[in-house]
């Protein structure tokens, strides 16, 4: 129920001096009977806000007086609720009924109908369909989909602030967050630790949670095995962290805090050490009992998510962080966290899945989890989904380089520095052996004889040629997953159903009435649609020089993003011009960033006269759709 709604069904309530009937409440709100009963109920469950009786609804006057606030419902966008009723038919694949669905969304049932033919829209790139049965919604389509949508609900839900400074400081307001950052940052470079800005918010936020607990002599205990870390770097590096943290705050690191913050270190720079901690050699540092621990608890979490989390660096942090969980637990140490409250109402599903880790580790280890260490497990799997997020943009390289004094350090430091943005180097050997799948990109000193991913021979030490040829190679690489990602939401934003040959009218008056009832039938837009299209083309042409005319509304309010199109062999009038393509647009909000990559392609390849001519010449809807993807590859 959103904050708007429930303040104006509650003042309305407050405007009636006698009784409400149900049916005059759901109309004022455009909502079911079936949904104010649910209001009541949840309104009433914190505060006996609302009286009823057989003749409907009032304000309890008393208890309206004495309230502290309006009650709080969870938030209700239309996106969450669409993440929700996705989530929902996923993790039920009998299905669910639809009048429960509306229940548990506060909405109607014809706003739950109209959100799924736009989860259809959405989910089409999956090959997933959501149909009804009767009173049921169930979800069509093979299990490995689905698992990939789960992946992208939870992704979706995950901001670019996610773990970010901003997000910190609001938690922990006490802390000067930007200049504790700046100064670890300092250390970490005078050691020659290159992390990247997602690990290093995550060194951050460890560091702000063990000052706020040594603070309240809160310290963590445990058999040390410092031995075990090979590396000096990092032992050093945290006990300058250490020292960095007592001058500043007054407070002193046990040998436990600086082991434990060594482990961070060491596993955030496997790539410049082979003696870093990997999931491989975690157990060189911490007990295999919370290795193994670790490995089921997200076993368990891909068995009834679907989320698969495979990530070595996401393995160490939450093995880690489960097993000075256990440790705080055992010995009732608790930890704060001030940011519980946002996670759960930001982040839903990502503290669902927090919740069903912790209930499992309560289960295994016979300890009691509360809602802060809950709300820091929901962090980790909330970074790990941001993380997957900022690398969908970069390109994942693997350098390969003989180890001869130093010479990888060396190299990776200068591609780090160079191609910061563009590139993500999750690999690093002596050899080009065993190179993951995902690998896009194979930077080496060694001749490369690799025919299935791209590689650039470079000098050991780099020369202006060489950093050259890296650019060159990311632009084009960068460029191919644009393609590609365009590909996938072609078939999203056109359909055969719109798509038509050869159709003679007399005006353009005329193909706009007569494409937008097309796409009002198809349920892509409102009855209104025409009009507005006819009022943009009246500002200004949407036809151009080369016989192509793309009417559209200036509003970006259709029930669906689509496109409709109509190909004619002969040339027809529109306005003062001559066109044989007809594209009518119609855009949801909802859908702009995505239509934006889509859009961008398509106008590029009717800007060409020779793709226009090439796409007159499709003959039916498949071969039209051949031919876009082609010239999207060219243009």
């Amino acid at each position: 129920m959103r904050r708007e709604k429930k303040e104006a069904f509650l003042n309305f309530l407050e405007t009636q001096n006698n009784w409400t009937p149900a049916s005059n409440l759901a109309n004022h709100l455009h909502v079911s009977t079936r949904t104010i009963r649910k209001y009541v109920s949840e309104i009433n469950k914190e505060s006996p806000l609302i009286l009823s009786s057989q003749e409907g609804y009032r304000l309890n006057k008393k208890k309206w007086k004495e309230k502290d606030s309006i009650i709080h419902f969870p938030d209700d966008t239309p996106s969450k609720r669409m993440n929700l009723i996705l989530r929902e038919l996923i993790l039920h694949p009998e299905g669910i009924n639809i009048f429960d669905l509306s229940e548990k969304t506060y909405v109607s049932l014809s706003t739950i109908e109209s959100d799924v033919t736009h989860a259809n829209h959405l989910i089409q790139p999956f090959q997933l369909r959501v149909k009804q049965k009767k009173d049921h919604l169930i979800l069509v389509g093979e299990e490995t989909a689905k698992r990939k949508l789960m992946s992208q609900i939870i992704s979706n839900e995950t901001s670019n602030d996610f773990l970010g400074i901003e997000t910190i400081q609001e938690a922990y307001q006490e802390y000067h967050i930007a200049q504790l950052k700046n100064d670890l940052s300092e250390i970490l470079r005078n050691y020659d630790l290159l992390i990247n800005e997602y690990m290093l918010n995550n060194i951050l936020l460890h560091l702000v949670i063990t000052i706020d607990r040594i603070k309240k002599n809160k310290w963590i205990t445990q058999q040390l095995k410092m031995k075990s870390v090979k590396s000096n770097s990092e032992i050093l590096a945290a006990r300058s962290i250490a020292k960095m943290i007592e001058d500043q705050y007054g407070i002193i690191f046990n040998e436990s805090e600086i082991y434990y913050l060594v482990i961070l270190l060491a596993s955030k720079t496997t790539l410049l050490n082979y003696q870093s901690i990997t999931p491989y050699t975690l157990t060189q540092f911490i007990d295999k009992h919370y290795v193994d621990l670790a490995k089921t608890l997200l076993k368990r979490v891909h068995e009834s998510y679907f989320i698969d989390i495979s990530d070595d660096d996401f393995f160490v942090k939450f093995t880690l962080h489960i097993r000075n969980l256990i440790f705080r637990a055992k010995n009732q140490v608790s930890v704060r966290n001030p940011l519980v409250f946002k996670l759960k109402e930001t982040y839903p599903l990502i503290y669902e899945v927090a919740v069903f880790i912790s209930n499992e580790l309560q289960q295994m280890e016979a300890i009691s989890v509360d809602e802060d260490e809950i709300g820091y497990i929901a962090f980790h799997i909330g970074s790990y989904f941001e993380r997957r997020k900022e690398l969908e943009k970069k390109i994942l390289c693997a350098v390969i380089c003989p180890n001869y004094y130093d010479m990888q350090i060396d190299l990776v430091q200068k591609l780090e520095e160079k191609f910061r943005d563009s590139i993500e180097i999750i690999h690093v050997s002596a050899e080009a052996v065993d190179l993951a799948e995902e690998i896009e990109l194979v930077i080496s000193t060694l001749p490369s004889h690799m025919e299935q991913t791209p590689s650039v021979f470079v000098h050991p030490y780099m020369t202006e040629q060489d950093y050259e040829r890296i650019q060159r190679q990311i632009l084009k690489l960068t460029e191919r997953k644009k393609i590609e990602k365009v590909k996938v939401y072609l078939e999203t934003f056109f359909c055969e159903e719109l798509f038509m040959k050869n159709v003679y009218l007399n005006s353009h008056e005329e193909y706009i009435a007569f494409m937008s009832e097309c796409m009002m039938t198809y349920g892509y837009v409102h009855d209104d649609y025409a009009q507005a299209v006819l009022e943009r083309e009246t500002l200004s042409s949407t036809a151009f020089n080369n016989h192509v005319a793309v009417p559209h509304s200036i509003k970006m309010d259709a029930r669906k993003t689509g496109i409709c199109i109509i190909l004619n062999d002969q040339p027809v009038k529109w306005g003062d011009e001559k066109v044989q393509i007809i594209a009518m647009i119609a855009m949801n909000q909802r859908d702009r960033k995505i239509f934006s990559h889509v859009f961008e392609s398509f106008i590029n390849i009717l800007s060409e006269w020779d793709h226009v001519k090439e796409l007159i010449k499709a003959k039916d809807y498949q071969d039209f759709m051949d031919k876009i993807v082609y010239l999207v590859e060219r243009v």
